[in-house]
């Protein structure tokens, strides 16, 4: 990007006036006071729609007597002309140069549409610009003075990695969901352990063996009538159990449609739980929130309390710091905190809607659970009847094929010549003794083979939770490394630049800086010692700051220019002779704008395009 032309309307102290630059070095020269900072302002500003200098409001860069402010560039980029305007109230317009006349792209009022778009079309980022391309008064020592994890931000934003950080925090909480599923599937197994080996079944074949051989025994004396009379007992109290088990299970299914349906509903609640989840923890930071802005609204109204105190005792001096009391100032303020109040009033109604809408929301997430409770005990009774309906029906095949080959049809009475007087009962009471001690065994096995199955689905889940768990291990190691090759891949060759830069000006001696481990430029060693930046000079923080934004721009792409507002600030003769050598070697490769007051600047870059300001502009 080649910048040609800054244009300014109503845009700081500037009326209306258009400012030509040119390739090479551009020098914007004049007295404190003129303008120089507000061009640099003004190319910052258009290109990210932000003051060059941290939390100052966009009002405060237009004129003072204007409602709004526009700044615009027209610059080159791959050979195309494009126009830049941007106002002070948000208001963004992209033009295009096509065969002489210039046309328009977008004509845009939302911030967020119009800064993706640019940074689509050329590249533009705030983070970047500010940290890389330019700089302005009190930037270094501002930065210096920075703690090691702010300027670790700012490395993650440049890099890109803050939103691999943020996917990286989704992975952690659905992996932190996932654990706290985990544990409830193995408190769910340790309630399912029992004993694997099948002792009943080998005394349930044993006792159907003995007890087939008491029938016969017991027919063989009484004959065919009473053994079949027994036999139709037994059925009449199988029919009866297995009535009772399809009741049952039509009870579990009332209100459904068959057991697909009712897996089907489970699926879909265990669905609406898992895209529910973190409510919770939106609700606690809503619930912070509205606590921060009650606690910055109760503060505000003290102030203003306190403020129409002291006007309304008509109080001459102020009992505090014992000044004047400016009636009109103080009731400026006070309308200016009202207003403030007022914003934080509306905005904490927003926040407690979004708390009501959560706590709702919550409310039918943990209905949903209790509905899921349910329909899974009537899917778990469900099973449990279909396993035992299944024993019963099987008995009853059997039973059924007994009587059919004594000529007994389903129905059909039972034959008239019953024996009479003949006494067998104690064979009868060991034959029924053993018939109750086999359906106990049926049904134990029957309760054994169901808790098998639900153990055997438990073990599946837990089975499906591990996988899960290894795939986010997976993925959060996945990103760390990313996150560690983004950091080497752009660091080390920014390390070896900023060691070239430093060579090539021969600020120190043999100079190392390690940007990854340091978190951007906490120490550096000279001639093998560590040295704190804190102790170099003013002179030499700034030279050594100017070689980082070099090697930080190369690395990340520059966008082909410079803008430095009064770099030679506080520098004597020698470092000023070095930084104009500085700048020129610079300009080389890329376009650079200075601003300077300083004729011996002016001097050392005779020759570059100069841009003279006046007090009266």
């Amino acid at each position: 990007m080649q910048l040609e032309r800054i244009r300014l309307k109503t845009f700081g102290c500037f009326q209306q006036r258009d400012f030509e630059l040119h390739d090479g070095i551009n020098l914007i020269f004049g007295p404190n006071f003129s303008g120089k900072s507000t061009l640099v302002n003004a190319i910052f500003f258009t290109l990210t729609g932000k003051p060059i200098v941290p939390r100052v409001d966009t009002s405060a860069i237009k004129n003072a007597k204007a409602y709004s402010g526009t700044a615009g560039l027209q610059f080159i980029v791959d050979d195309e002309r494009y126009q830049l305007y941007r106002a002070t109230g948000k208001r963004i317009q992209l033009r295009s140069e096509k065969n002489g006349a210039w046309q328009i792209l977008f004509d845009e009022n939302r911030v967020r549409v119009t800064e993706t778009l640019l940074q689509e079309r050329f590249g533009i980022m705030h983070e970047q610009l500010a940290l890389t391309t330019f700089l302005r008064e009190g930037e270094i020592f501002e930065f210096l003075a920075r703690q090691s994890a702010s300027r670790r931000d700012i490395l993650h934003t440049l890099l890109g990695i803050d939103r691999l950080i943020e996917v990286r925090e989704r992975f952690i909480d659905t992996r932190r969901i996932a654990k706290r599923e985990q544990g409830r599937i193995r408190a769910h197994q340790n309630s399912l352990r029992f004993s694997a080996q099948n002792v009943d079944q080998a005394e349930i074949e044993r006792i159907e063996k003995k007890l087939k051989g008491l029938e016969t025994a017991y027919g063989a004396e009484t004959g065919d009538t009473a053994l079949i009379a027994e036999w139709l007992q037994h059925r009449e109290r199988l029919q009866k159990r297995l009535d009772t088990l399809t009741r049952e299970q039509n009870e579990a299914l009332s209100g459904f449609n068959g057991i697909a349906h009712l897996r089907e509903m489970i699926t879909k609640i265990e669905t609406g739980i898992q895209e529910a989840a973190g409510l919770e923890k939106k609700r606690e930071e809503l619930i912070q929130q509205i606590g921060s802005f009650e606690s910055q609204i109760a503060a505000l109204t003290h102030v203003c309390n306190t403020l129409r105190t002291l006007i309304e005792n008509d109080e001459q001096h102020c009992p505090t710091c014992y000044q004047q009391v400016e009636r009109e100032v103080v009731q400026q303020i006070i309308d200016e905190k009202e207003s403030e109040k007022s914003q934080l009033c509306t905005e904490l109604d927003t926040y407690k809607q979004s708390l009501d809408t959560e706590t709702e929301n919550l409310k039918s997430r943990r209905e949903l659970e209790q509905r899921l409770q349910t329909f899974r005990g009537l899917l778990t009774r469900f099973e449990q009847c279909s396993g035992e309906i299944a024993e019963i029906q099987s008995e009853l095949r059997d039973l059924t094929t007994r009587l059919t080959e004594r000529g007994i049809q389903k129905g059909k009475e039972l034959p008239s010549e019953t024996p009479v007087g003949l006494d067998k009962g104690k064979l009868k009471a060991q034959i029924a003794q053993e018939r109750k001690r086999l359906d106990q065994l049926k049904q134990q096995e029957a309760v054994r083979l169901d808790r098998l199955g639900a153990l055997q689905r438990v073990n599946r889940d837990a089975t499906k939770v591990e996988k899960t768990l290894l795939s986010l291990e997976l993925a959060c190691a996945g990103v760390d490394k990313t996150i560690e090759t983004l950091q080497r891949q752009i660091l080390k060759p920014a390390e070896e630049e900023l060691h070239h830069w430093l060579e090539k000006m021969e600020l120190f001696g043999q100079t190392r800086i390690d940007l990854q481990r340091q978190h951007l430029l906490p120490s550096l060693t000279i001639d093998g010692v560590d040295r704190s930046l804190m102790l170099l000079s003013g002179s030499e923080k700034m030279f050594l700051y100017l070689c980082f934004k070099i090697a930080l721009a190369k690395v990340l792409g520059n966008p082909g220019f410079f803008v430095f507002d009064d770099p030679t600030l506080h520098l004597d003769e020698e470092r000023k002779a070095l930084m104009v050598d500085f700048i020129c070697q610079l300009a080389e490769e890329h376009q650079v704008v200075v601003t300077s007051y300083d004729e011996d600047v002016r001097k050392g870059l005779e020759g570059a395009h100069l841009i003279e300001m006046k007090h009266n502009v």
